[in-house]
């Protein structure tokens, strides 16, 4: 390859770089934060993709209503796992299960807004902008992250970082661009191995020149890249200790906290798992993907422990919307509304925030969909003034009342 080919791959593998931020080396930035303050709280959102069944999630196992309702979509009450009087989860959540003895595992039922989207695409995006109107250009995530690395202290790469098969819109933020990162780290290569990653290095040895605006700009980008593409070969090397089960989500599970090992400035980490879009064949998909999603979560909780990092790390699993409550002809549910959303971490009051839902025709909006009991806002509010320590009016516009789930 031609010294020009190289150039012109090394151009446009830093403009795609651009999206890491226009931040200082990594290295040089942990030498000055040697001596700050104590490494702060994470949050790990995990999207469950396609809109999880809350009802058989987290089932209200005493009410008569929900096996007349739910006909043969209504679970064993053998199997289930039972929470208290009203509440028992899936079969498949034996690890959650674990997790709520332990009073690590906190059930928010009825999260919601009002007017809802049966869309996707919208509720998704309702979700992930924090903004039921619609108006956000932004992902409350993303200006939560804004406002974490505003000072010169906190230019961290990899403050917000996704793993996903596509873009989270939830980390768009207004100055700060969270990277998207692969399931391990031997899959992150940037730019690329050999010789033109040698000579990114070499065009970028002589320093800033304070003189080329444009040569310096491009120079950051490329040693935040660089910076970042180091940080995450050393992250990969860590032995795990905890027995992970086979798969991505699993995978990204694993490469999270051995970044977290590595890195103590990363604060917000956005992932996605399952398929949740049950309109057939409930009982056999939804069981896989929770099935997936509690062995996961449960070896993350494992490693965290092992890691001592159990009281830094909170985990918000959440969908774009629930199911109906009664199945449709096809043995499934279709696009519902309200769902419970579900915290996990030594840092949350155990225990059920809500009325567990009543799925009774005449409790039911929409022509039979379940109630909204909490504005999804609450909850973010809570967990960006209560966790992440991010003052909740500038990234949700507006002031909404904290719900009872954090220790």
């Amino acid at each position: 390859m031609t010294t020009n080919r190289i150039r012109r791959r090394i151009l446009r593998a830093a403009a795609g770089s651009m999206g890491l931020g226009a931040l200082p080396g990594l290295q040089a930035l942990r030498t000055a934060r040697a001596g700050s303050a104590a490494p702060g709280n994470v949050l790990v959102c995990v999207h469950l993709r396609g809109g999880n069944d809350t009802l058989n999630t987290v089932v209200p196992h005493a009410d008569p209503a929900y096996r007349a309702v739910r006909g043969a979509l209504a679970l064993p009450r053998e199997r289930l796992h039972v929470l208290d009087e009203h509440n028992a989860l899936h079969p498949a959540l034996s690890r959650l299960k674990t997790l709520w003895d332990r009073r690590a595992l906190a059930i928010v039922h009825g999260v919601g807004y009002p007017d809802f989207d049966y869309s996707h695409f919208q509720a998704t995006s309702i979700y992930e902008s924090g903004d039921p109107r619609r108006s956000a250009r932004s992902g409350w995530l993303g200006r939560a992250l804004d406002v974490v690395t505003a000072g010169e202290s906190a230019d961290d790469v990899l403050t917000g970082w996704s793993s996903s098969n596509s873009p989270l819109a939830s980390l768009s933020g207004q100055s700060f661009a969270a990277p998207q990162l692969p399931s391990s780290a031997e899959r992150f290569v940037l730019p690329s191995w050999g010789a033109q990653q040698q000579a990114l290095r070499e065009l970028l040895a002589p320093g800033m020149s304070g003189r080329n605006l444009f040569h310096d700009a491009f120079a950051r980008h490329c040693e935040s890249a660089l910076g970042a593409l180091d940080l995450v070969r050393e992250a990969g090397l860590l032995a795990t200790v905890s027995q992970y089960p086979d798969g991505v989500f699993a995978d990204r599970l694993r490469f999270a906290v051995q970044l977290l090992r590595r890195d103590e400035n990363v604060r917000v980490i956005a992932l996605e798992q399952g398929a949740y879009d049950t309109h057939k064949n409930q009982l056999i998909t939804h069981q896989e993907s929770l099935a997936e999603l509690d062995a996961g979560i449960g070896a993350f909780v494992d490693d965290l422990v092992a890691n001592g990092l159990q009281d830094r790390v909170l985990v918000l699993l959440w969908s774009e919307f629930a199911r109906r409550v009664a199945p449709n002809a096809s043995a499934g549910t279709d696009h519902g509304s309200a769902q419970a959303m579900l915290l996990v971490g030594s840092g949350v009051r155990g225990g059920i925030v809500g009325k567990s839902p009543r799925p009774a025709p005449e409790f039911l909006v929409d022509g039979g969909n379940l109630p909204m009991q909490a504005d999804f806002r609450r909850l973010y509010a809570t967990l960006l003034d209560g966790w992440l320590g991010v003052d909740s009016r500038v990234v949700l516009d507006g002031r909404f009342a904290h719900l009872g789930v954090l220790a």
